[in-house]
């Protein structure tokens, strides 16, 4: 089956930080005059989708609001009414504004990215202390590391896991590589995960949830990308390629 659509990732794949890849607008305008469906797929946590829009606009990616799939949104639909204690930074609340927040009694703690160097560990005991009284733990992605300017950072993943081991739960992780985001994207786009080519830097979340949900999956050697770490994972891309400028070319390989 020829691929119909392309989910690609942000952070590592269109840019890093707020420099663009080079050739990165250029590929993504070439992908949809070549008709495929296009979604941008991040588990940014740090922006809302307005920002991140606004971002991919001033590097003149063709990208709107309605085409960025981010955990918020999932995560917004799984609380629904239920009172929730958030860690996430304020740019993101936008897209979070009609939860019922509650930090005293919160039936439900969203971990998301809250800036600096990650998760105090006054902060980590507030959030052990609500999920051994019963409250449901929600990450919103569970990246192990991550890349900024300055090179790699310790990501979420890390502090969600110290929570999961402590309080012994395991957290409900609403983006990559979870199952139910792609399949959740594949639907809204109205195509089969088999014709869906998802495209990242991160051989876990990226390539290896994307295979896990029946998706096509290329991995770019830019952004977080380590040639040993992707040798250690096991996990094998459909196709690797030195960046998303590569891709319109590569398609034919699939």
């Amino acid at each position: 089956m020829n691929i119909q659509a392309i989910l690609l990732d942000l952070d590592g794949v269109l840019y890093v930080g707020d420099e663009s890849i080079a050739g990165a607008a250029e590929a993504v305008r070439a992908l949809r005059e070549a008709g495929l469906k296009l979604a941008g797929v991040t588990n940014t946590t740090t922006r809302s989708r307005r920002q991140i829009m606004d971002k991919l606009a001033a590097m003149g990616v063709p990208l709107a609001a309605e085409d960025i799939h981010t955990p918020a949104a999932l995560a917004a639909a799984r609380l629904g009414q239920r009172r929730a204690m958030l860690h996430v930074q304020d740019a993101l609340r936008e897209d979070l504004q009609d939860v019922r927040e509650d930090a005293a009694h919160p039936e439900a703690v969203v971990m998301g990215d809250i800036g600096g160097e990650g998760y105090p560990p006054e902060t980590l005991r507030e959030i052990f202390l609500r999920v051994l009284d019963g409250a449901e733990l929600l990450a919103l992605h569970k990246n192990r590391f991550w890349k900024k300017p300055d090179g790699l950072h310790l990501d979420l993943g890390a502090f969600v896991a110290a929570i999961e081991y402590a309080a012994g739960v395991r957290a409900v992780v609403l983006g990559k590589p979870s199952r139910d985001f792609f399949l959740g994207i594949c639907r809204e786009l109205g195509v089969p995960p088999e014709a869906t080519l998802m495209v990242g830097d991160d051989v876990e979340s990226d390539i290896g949830g994307a295979q896990q949900a029946g998706l096509k999956a290329a991995l770019v050697q830019t952004g977080k990308y380590r040639a040993d770490f992707v040798k250690r994972s096991g996990i094998r891309a459909d196709l690797v390629l030195p960046s998303i400028a590569d891709l319109p070319d590569a398609l034919h390989l699939l």
